[in-house]
C-alpha cells in the first residue's frame, strides 16, 4: 500500500477521493472520508519514520491557538463570510478614512476599561460606515485582519438588516440566530427568519427573553396603589365590556356628555361593570362636564363617584375640588382637595396637587394654619409641579443632588467580565452607543447593584442621557439614592452666535417629549428629541419636503434642534401667547388652534393655574405641569434665576426670559446618534 502511495505521489497524481463500496454502505461514511483524506495527504516516509521517533514537524503552532485559527475560520465560513481572506487586495488608511468622513478619534479610554485595541476601534469603526453604504467588499477584508470579533454579531446585524443593500437568505439568518440570539437585533431577525423560512426547513432558534428590556419612564414619583377588581366575567363578557369601554372613551373624546351619559344607565353595562368601574366611569363624566364648564353637574356626578367608591377614587374627589372652586364653594374643595393629598391611591404628581389646591382652599376661608399644612405636605414632592412651588412659597429652596455616579474600577472590571457588559463596552469604544445602550439596557434588570451603578457611571460618562434617566429610575426603585444629575441629565450643549436658544427650555422639553432619544417616533408621526411633526417643520422649515421625502431628517439631533427652537420661537412672538410659557406649552402640545379655543372657551377667571386645570386635554395638561417642572429645575441646576416660577407664585403667568444663549449651528449635542 505503502509503494502504491509512493508511487502515485511521484508521478504527480492528485486524488481527490477514495471510498469503496463497503464505506459508502456503513454507518461511517464522514469518518471513512477523513481517514482516505488523511492517509493520501502523509508521505510514505513520514509513516516508516514515525516507527522509529515521534514524528516532530520544525515549527509547530501551539495547539491553542491551531484551534482559534480554525473556529475562526469555521465560524465566519458558517456566518456567509469566506473562511479564508479574500485573494483580491484592498488598500484602506483607515485614520485617512475616519478623518475624510469628519470622525475624531474617540477618547473614552478614560472612562471605560480597555477591551479592543486601537486598530480594532478604527476597524469596526469603518466596518459600520461602509456598511452602511453596501462595501461589502471592503468590509470582508477589513473583518478578516480584526483581532477581535466580539462585535461580530452586531456587525452581520447590520448587514443583515440593511434595507436596500443586501438580500439575507434564511440559512443566513437561522445561522446568526444560532449564535447571537443574546443580541438586541435577535428579535428583528427572528421575524424577518420566520417570513422567509422555506418549506420543510426548521424554525430558526427562538431570541433570549426581551422582556428584560425594560420601557419605564424616568420621572421619579411614589407609586401609587391600585385598586384591584374582583368581578370575574366570561370570555365573552370581558369582550362586551371592552368594547363598551372603548365607546364611553370615544364619547368622551370627542365631547358628548349626552351620549355618554346615556350609555352609562344602559342594562347591559349596568350587569358587566364592577360598581368601581361604574364610578370610575362617573368620575370621567363629571371631568368631562367640568371641561365644558357645567360645574354644577360636574359636582354632582362626582359626587355619585365619591359616595360608594370614594376610598378608590382620589380623581373624583379632585374633580370635585376643582367644579368647588369654580362654583366659590371653598369650603366643599378644601374638604375634596384634602381627600386627594391623604389617599392610599394616588400619585406623587396628584398627591402634591391635592395639598397645594387644599393649602389655596384653606387661605380662602381664611386658615392660615391649614395654609402652612398643606403647603409643606406639598413640598415634600419637590420634583412634581406642585411640589416644587409650594417649597418656593414656603421660602425652601428644593436640594437637588447634582454629583456624578461613583466610578469605581473595580465595579468596572465586574462589568467587564460580564459577556454583554465587554461588548456594550466595545460598542461605547468605537461610537455605537445607541447599540451599547441597548445592551446594557437588556444587562440590567440581571444585574446586581454594583453592576447597576457601574452602568450608571458609564452611561453618564459616555453621556447618554437616555439610559442614565431609566437607570437612575430602576435604581430609585429598588432603593436606592436618587441621583438628579442622571435623572435629569444635561448633555454638552456648547457655542455661541448670533442665533440664539435657551439651554434649559430646550432640555425640558426633550426630556418630555423623547426622553433624550434621538430615534423616538410617536404613534401620529412625530420624530426626533423634541418629537416635531412633519406638518410642522414643514411650515417652520419652509420646506414641503419635510412631509415627504425629508421627513426622517428629523431624526438628525442638529435638524430637529434647529426647527424645534425656531419653531419656539415662532409660538412666543405669536400675538395670543406674547412670551406665556403657560400657553405655549399648550399651543406645542395641542396645537396653536386649540390654545386659542379654549383661552376663549375656558373659565379660568384669570388664574393661571386654574386655565392649566381647565384645559379640556389630560395630555395637554400632564404635558404643561411636566415640562415647566423640568424648566424650574434645570435652571436651579445651572443656577439661573427663577423668573418664571416666581411671577407663577405672585399670581402671575410665567414670561419667558432667557438668559445665557448659543447658536444651534455651532451646537455640540452629546445626544446618542
Amino acid at each position: 500500500m505503502l509503494n502504491l502511495l509512493a508511487k502515485v505521489r511521484s508521478r504527480g497524481l492528485v486524488i481527490t477521493k477514495v471510498i469503496s463500496k463497503s464505506v459508502l454502505r456503513g454507518k461511517e461514511f464522514f469518518g471513512g472520508l477523513s481517514l482516505c483524506l488523511m492517509v493520501l495527504f502523509i508521505h510514505p516516509q513520514d509513516v516508516l519514520a514515525s516507527t522509529a521517533s515521534p514524528y516532530k514537524p520544525e515549527k509547530q503552532k501551539p495547539i491553542n491557538a491551531e484551534a482559534k485559527q480554525h473556529d475562526r475560520k469555521e465560524l465566519l465560513r458558517n456566518l456567509g463570510l469566506p473562511g479564508r481572506k479574500p485573494k483580491y487586495e484592498i488598500i484602506i488608511n483607515l485614520d485617512s478614512f475616519l478623518k475624510d468622513r469628519n470622525l475624531k478619534p474617540l477618547r473614552r479610554s478614560e472612562f471605560v476599561p480597555t477591551i479592543l485595541s486601537p486598530k480594532d476601534i478604527s476597524k469596526y469603526r469603518v466596518i459600520f460606515l461602509l456598511q452602511k453604504e453596501g462595501d461589502w467588499r471592503t468590509v470582508d477584508k477589513i473583518i478578516h485582519s480584526l483581532e477581535d470579533t466580539i462585535l461580530l454579531g452586531h456587525v452581520l446585524a447590520q448587514r443583515y438588516l440593511h434595507p436596500t443593500k443586501y438580500r439575507t437568505s434564511y440559512k443566513e439568518f437561522k445561522i446568526w440566530l444560532d449564535k447571537y440570539c443574546d443580541h438586541p437585533e435577535a428579535v428583528r431577525i427572528y421575524r424577518l427568519a420566520v417570513k422567509r423560512r422555506p418549506k420543510n426547513w426548521k424554525m430558526p432558534k427562538a431570541p433570549a427573553a426581551f422582556s428584560r428590556e425594560y420601557k419605564k419612564r424616568a420621572t421619579i414619583v411614589r407609586r401609587s396603589k391600585e385598586y384591584v377588581r374582583t368581578k370575574t366575567l366570561s370570555k365573552t363578557g370581558r369582550i362586551e365590556m371592552r368594547r363598551l369601554e372603548r365607546r364611553l372613551r370615544f364619547f368622551l373624546r370627542k365631547g358628548w356628555t349626552l351620549a355618554y351619559k346615556k350609555l352609562l344607565s344602559d342594562e347591559r353595562l349596568l350587569k358587566l361593570f364592577h360598581p368601581y368601574q361604574l364610578d370610575a366611569a362617573r368620575a370621567r363624566l363629571a371631568a368631562g362636564y367640568f371641561a365644558a364648564g357645567r360645574d354644577n353637574w360636574a359636582l354632582n356626578w362626582a359626587e355619585k363617584a365619591i359616595d360608594r367608591s370614594g376610598q378608590y377614587l382620589p380623581e373624583a374627589h379632585w374633580v370635585a375640588g376643582l367644579a368647588a372652586w369654580r362654583l366659590g364653594n371653598y369650603r366643599k374643595s378644601l374638604t375634596s382637595f384634602e381627600a386627594v393629598s391623604e389617599s392610599k391611591y394616588v400619585s406623587s404628581w396628584l398627591s402634591s396637587a391635592g395639598a397645594f389646591w387644599a393649602a389655596r382652599s384653606a387661605m380662602k376661608i381664611g386658615k392660615p394654619e391649614l395654609y402652612t399644612k398643606y403647603l409643606r405636605s406639598a413640598a415634600n414632592f419637590p420634583r412634581t409641579f406642585y411640589g416644587i412651588l409650594a417649597s418656593y412659597l414656603l421660602g425652601v429652596i428644593p436640594e437637588f443632588d447634582w454629583s456624578s455616579p461613583d466610578y469605581n474600577k473595580k465595579s468596572m472590571r465586574v462589568l467587564a467580565n460580564q459577556p454583554d457588559g465587554r461588548r456594550a463596552i466595545s460598542l461605547i469604544q468605537v461610537g455605537q452607543d445607541k447599540l451599547a445602550e441597548r445592551v446594557l439596557k437588556i444587562l440590567f434588570s440581571d444585574s446586581n447593584p454594583e453592576l447597576a451603578g457601574a452602568m450608571l457611571a458609564i452611561a453618564d460618562r459616555a453621556e447618554m442621557p437616555s439610559l442614565a434617566m431609566r437607570l437612575s429610575s430602576m435604581l430609585v426603585a429598588s432603593g436606592k439614592k436618587l441621583l438628579d444629575s442622571t435623572t435629569y441629565p444635561a448633555p454638552r450643549v456648547i457655542g455661541t452666535g448670533s442665533q440664539k436658544i435657551d439651554r434649559e427650555l430646550m432640555l425640558a422639553i426633550i426630556r418630555q417629549e423623547s426622553e433624550f432619544n434621538p430615534g423616538a417616533k410617536s404613534p401620529r408621526g412625530a420624530r426626533g428629541l423634541m418629537q416635531l411633526m412633519p406638518g410642522t417643520a414643514s411650515f417652520v422649515g419652509r420646506d414641503r419636503r419635510f412631509r415627504g421625502s425629508r421627513r426622517d431628517r428629523l431624526f438628525d439631533p442638529e435638524t430637529n434642534l434647529e426647527l424645534g427652537h425656531r419653531y419656539i420661537k415662532i409660538l412666543l412672538n405669536e400675538k395670543y401667547i406674547r412670551g406665556d410659557l403657560f400657553k405655549m406649552m399648550v399651543a406645542w402640545n395641542a396645537g396653536p388652534g386649540n390654545l386659542i379655543k379654549w383661552n376663549k372657551s375656558v373659565n379660568y377667571g384669570k388664574d393661571p393655574l386654574l386655565f392649566i386645570e381647565s384645559i379640556p386635554s389630560k395630555e395637554t395638561r400632564i404635558f404643561v405641569e411636566r415640562v415647566m417642572t423640568n424648566y424650574w429645575i434645570y435652571r436651579a441646576r445651572f443656577g439661573k434665576p427663577q423668573y418664571s416660577l416666581e411671577s407663577v407664585l405672585s399670581g402671575g403667568w410665567p414670561v419667558y426670559k432667557s438668559t445665557k444663549t448659543i447658536k444651534v449651528k455651532d451646537m455640540k449635542v452629546g445626544f446618542v446618534n
